[in-house]
């Protein structure tokens, strides 16, 4: 998950906060990241699923709950 970075970008609610993630500096997909859970949810853009992308929401999902991306935080946008 080297190529990817995620900021966060608004607050949905006191626990969860709206997230993009970026794939070499392009929007690849958006979601929410629950803060107290720590439970991902991601959707991939329509664009990249269409392009056969190698990358399973599921692991984009584990890559930001273990904070394997844009070594290992959240960016602030």
């Amino acid at each position: 998950m080297k190529n990817f970075t995620v900021y966060f970008t608004k607050q949905i609610d006191s626990e969860s906060k709206a997230i993009e993630i970026f794939m070499n500096n392009e929007l690849f997909a958006h979601g929410s990241l629950n803060l107290c859970s720590n439970m991902a949810h991601v959707q991939i853009l329509e664009k990249h699923r269409k392009d056969g992308e190698s990358v399973s929401t599921y692991d984009l999902e584990l890559a930001i709950e273990d904070r394997a991306i844009a070594h290992h935080r959240i960016l602030v946008k």
